[in-house]
């Protein structure tokens, strides 16, 4: 059973008393654009894989059928703590190959684009990270049923939520044996100390045996996100950047073995003949300017958008294939303009009223009977964001790009 979905509403009441908390005390408070996209890479993210753990568990069950060197029983309350351990032990070295192979690394640096710290960032998750799974074929060769694989591998997410938050400090002992919020802060860290430092998920014990340990240190604050800034909220591109970077380096590189290498080697590997030029790790964060109204029609817009993605999500099996890809593209479509909204881009406003349009259209064409509830949905949308958009047009004010 995958436990995630049941904790979603507690994530989001979470980050609403973290929020609420920072206001009161000043201190780490939200800010919107970063806030708002990394929440949107976690909606993304169930949008394009919300079948991805159990489809991957029970593909490697059929691949290994009969071919197990044990057969464990789900009724059994060891094998259960065997299997939350042994696939932690896992997530350790899918995590830390994330970090040091560009193959991987290219979908795991989704999660570390925020420039904050703090619960918004533990949702903001990657919609490519498919290899990674193949670190946990151990486990389904020793004979660990797949449901109980789901299961603590959904706990195992839940729990890193938790650490991602700078209002906790330390938790003495417990220092030496869990990730907390203190040594989770450091993974996130670029500072050239704290980077490719403590992978583990649920225990530290790992880096502490397997030499990956670095202790947050109060004379070396925290800097957070990648080295080589994203400067931008859109979730496509943040999920594309270093796939096409890695492509654009291939072709640039001198040697052919460098350009077949270079995915297994860590992003900071810079092959002969593609650019030499290092990154600032102390740039200034990426806040680009936009109105009040920008940002009020953003926040209410982005909600909105999140509840339409979870009924689509929600009539899946009720909707043909094609409904769903074109829902689900409307969906994404609707989160890149919000994003291109805080970027302060020129093409934004035209896009977004396009794109609202073209969603009506979808809405009262397309759609099949048994996705009434969808189309109504999109048309109040439609309603909602033109009329914001059309009194506030004047008022806004956009960079030029």
């Amino acid at each position: 059973m995958n436990f995630v979905p049941y904790a979603i509403p507690f994530f989001i009441l979470a980050i609403l008393v973290e929020f609420v908390y920072a206001r009161m005390t000043g201190r780490y408070p939200y800010r919107l654009n970063d806030t708002v996209s990394s929440l949107t890479m976690g909606t993304v993210s169930r949008l394009m894989g919300v079948v991805r753990l159990g489809l991957t568990a029970f593909l490697f069950e059929w691949l290994i059928d009969g071919r197990t060197l044990l057969i464990i029983s789900t009724e059994s309350a060891l094998a259960w703590i065997a299997a939350f351990i042994l696939y932690d032990l896992c997530y350790y070295f899918s995590h830390r190959y994330g970090h040091e192979w560009r193959i991987l690394w290219a979908a795991h640096v989704a999660h570390h684009q925020s420039e904050e710290f703090n619960l918004s960032t533990a949702l903001r998750q990657t919609s490519t990270g498919y290899l990674n799974a193949i670190f946990y074929v151990p486990l389904y060769l020793i004979g660990f049923p797949a449901e109980m694989l789901i299961a603590v591998g959904s706990l195992n997410l839940i729990y890193q939520f938790w650490v991602h938050t700078e209002h906790v400090r330390r938790i003495g002992f417990l220092e030496y044996i869990l990730v907390t919020p203190s040594n989770h802060r450091v993974h996130h860290a670029k500072n050239p100390c704290y980077i490719d430092r403590n992978y583990g998920g649920v225990f530290i014990l790992w880096d502490r045996l397997f030499g990956t340990f670095e202790d947050e240190r109060e004379n070396e604050p925290c800097v957070y996100g990648i080295t080589e800034q994203l400067n931008s909220f859109n979730p496509v591109w943040a999920n594309v950047h270093v796939y096409l970077q890695g492509f654009k380096d291939m072709a640039a590189a001198t040697h052919w073995k460098d350009k077949m290498l270079l995915w297994f080697k860590g992003p900071g590997f810079k092959p002969e003949g593609t650019d030499q030029e290092p990154h600032d790790w102390q740039a200034p964060k990426f806040d680009p300017e936009v109105t009040l109204l920008v940002k009020r029609y953003t926040f209410v817009h982005f909600w909105l958008m999140v509840i339409a993605t979870f009924v689509v999500l929600g009539f899946q099996h009720a909707i043909s294939p094609l409904e769903l890809y074109l829902l689900a593209g409307l969906c994404l479509a609707g989160f890149c303009s919000l994003g291109w909204l805080l970027e302060g881009k020129r093409y934004a406003f035209p896009f977004e009223a396009a794109r609202m349009i073209g969603s009506g259209l979808v809405a009262s064409v397309v759609l099949s009977q048994a996705a009434v509830a969808i189309a109504g949905l999109v048309v109040s949308l439609v309603v909602v964001s033109l009329g914001v958009l059309f009194f506030g047009k004047k008022q806004m004010t956009l960079e030029q790009a």
